[in-house]
């Protein structure tokens, strides 16, 4: 279904169109999150276009808790909130000190889990036990549920990623209709009454952060890490929940990553190379695939003016129980340039943090030296997720803004939808879709006289 809309955001029958915010995970790139925002939603609000579903992943979780918390604050004022909250935030409000009294249990532990001595074992490598105490300063937890009971949002939700079933859950805290899973689907949406351990458990990175418990709802409960492992950008369950326009934000530019570009220097890879090349896999790519999804279907499927190939892709779909595809205008805000959050990074890193400064705060320098030391665009990206520091966060907000007003000066409207405006996205791009076979099948069809 093609969706118009008019000059004040509402939809071509009349009815406010149901936007979502979809927030991807990256530790302390949460604040570019809000520095985007801080742009975006006063003006949706404005347009008549006020989001009511909001997804996150787990720094993104953190986000859209809080937002859907003070949902019903004018946009500015929420905002603002949300800034003076991240501006406010100090490495001890997340994690506890990694060199102090603590760095040689750890290391025992390590040696424990080694070695495979029974009971001693090491869950992750950084201990996130303030941010337990922390959540429930930042978000309230009774006014997002009463915001939602309220109708001020129709849904928040929060992915992250079961150990059990070594696959992502999608737990929404909605009044209305939770999204059917399906069993060809690995992703399984379980309602929900959020509170802090599904938002700690999505921001359980692998390895730094030990696994996080879930308690409830009881027939899911158990152990989980990251959403982000699996489904760091949560747009398919922005639109299961009815979605017609989505805004992404995200920490790399979206178009698909040029042959050849690389994060490692010359000579044999360090531990920051391969951990970056790692995490751009989990937390970079899928966001840039998911949006070249949407972006081709619009483009490819839903534009095309030829009867014959649009039905058999919509026969194709309800021959599997889906919906017919949906033209989505998204709005979409990342930095201009791959590396710009690693380069920020590395800026305040040496400025505050290298040399006989770092004696004073030694944290950062002793990780920095676990990544091999030095600077390097490998280094700069692994700080950007772990840098909770009062100048980087600053700096992250003001890059936000204006990536968010970049986007804004590009397409007035706020909205697109044309996949060669913003991804570049020809023909070639179909075959790299996920329902390949469907559009196979609309290719042939097209070609036959």
């Amino acid at each position: 279904m093609s969706f118009s809309s008019n000059g004040n955001g509402a939809s071509a029958n009349g009815t406010a169109p149901r936007v979502a915010i979809v927030l991807p995970g990256g530790g302390a790139r949460g604040a570019y999150e809000v520095g985007a925002l801080s742009v975006l939603l006063p003006i949706l609000e404005e347009r008549g276009e006020k989001p009511v579903i909001l997804c996150g992943t787990s720094v993104g979780a953190i986000n859209a808790t809080a937002l859907g918390a003070t949902a019903d604050q004018p946009a500015t004022e929420a905002v603002a909130t949300l800034a003076e909250r991240w501006r406010g935030m100090k490495k001890g409000d997340v994690i506890r000190p990694v060199v102090g009294p603590g760095l040689p249990l750890t290391a025992l532990r390590m040696l424990g889990e080694a070695l495979e001595l029974p009971g001693v074992r090491l869950a992750g490598l950084l201990d996130p036990a303030p941010l337990k105490r922390s959540l429930d300063d930042w978000v309230d937890w009774d006014d997002l549920h009463r915001n939602v009971r309220r109708g001020v949002i129709d849904a928040v939700c929060v992915v992250a990623t079961s150990l059990a079933r070594s696959g992502p859950v999608a737990f929404v805290d909605s009044a209305g209709r939770v999204p059917p899973s399906r069993p060809a689907d690995p992703l399984q949406y379980v309602p929900a009454v959020l509170d802090g351990e599904h938002v700690r458990a999505s921001a359980a990175i692998p390895v730094l952060f030990p696994p996080v418990e879930i308690e409830h709802p009881a027939p899911v409960a158990g152990y989980y890490v990251d959403g982000g492992t699996r489904l760091n950008s949560p747009v398919a369950p922005a639109l299961a929940l009815g979605a017609d326009r989505v805004v992404v934000i995200g920490f790399q530019p979206f178009r698909a990553r040029m042959e050849g570009a690389s994060t490692t220097g010359a000579g044999a890879p360090r531990l920051a190379d391969v951990a970056a090349n790692i995490i751009d896999g989990l937390l970079v790519d899928q966001v840039v695939d998911d949006l070249h999804r949407l972006a081709t279907v619009n483009s490819f499927l839903v534009d095309s003016v030829a009867p014959g190939p649009r039905g058999a892709a919509d026969a194709y779909r309800a021959a599997r129980g889906r919906k017919p595809y949906r033209k989505i205008p998204y709005a979409l805000v990342a930095p201009e340039r791959r590396g710009e959050l690693a380069e920020i990074a590395d800026e305040i890193f040496d400025a505050k943090y290298s040399g006989l400064k770092g004696w004073l705060r030694p944290d950062y320098p002793f990780m920095s030296r676990l990544l091999g030391g030095g600077r390097s665009p490998a280094r700069g990206e692994l700080l950007s997720f772990l840098l909770f520091d009062e100048d980087h966060v600053d700096r992250l907000i003001e890059l936000g803004r204006r990536d968010a007003q970049r986007w804004l000066d590009r397409h007035p409207s706020f909205w697109c939808s044309d996949a060669a405006h913003d991804f570049d996205i020809d023909a070639n791009a179909i075959a790299h879709l996920r329902e390949r076979d469907a559009l196979d099948e609309w290719r042939n069809l097209r070609r036959r006289p």
